[in-house]
């Protein structure tokens, strides 16, 4: 397992969405209104690239079929529907300044 280094702390802008590819996972690096979040790029309601969705508040919003993703649970508003869960989460660290990621 390796950590990986996303991005510098304070390098993140409100509502920005950075994609990474990382260990064949496609992840987004979101700063919402509750700090950073690294959520899954996928959603898993229609497979929409939630990388060319939108932030409000402490969710992003799918761009197929506007669902919402909470940042810091992947829970949908919505509940789970149709046999769909929520997005992935995975937590951040804090490493010399950097943001990072190991996936377990």
């Amino acid at each position: 397992m390796d950590i990986h280094r996303l991005a510098p702390v304070d390098d993140l802008n409100h509502g920005e969405i950075r994609p990474f590819n990382i260990e064949g996972r496609y992840v987004l690096l979101v700063q919402g209104e509750l700090g950073p979040a690294l959520i899954d790029g996928i959603c898993p309601h229609a497979g929409g690239d939630l990388g060319k969705g939108s932030v409000s508040g402490n969710r992003i919003q799918c761009p197929t079929h506007k669902y919402f993703f909470d940042l810091q649970t992947g829970v949908s508003p919505l509940g789970r529907r149709e046999g769909w869960g929520p997005a992935g989460v995975y937590p951040l660290e804090e490493i010399d300044g950097y943001l990072c990621v190991e996936f377990s």
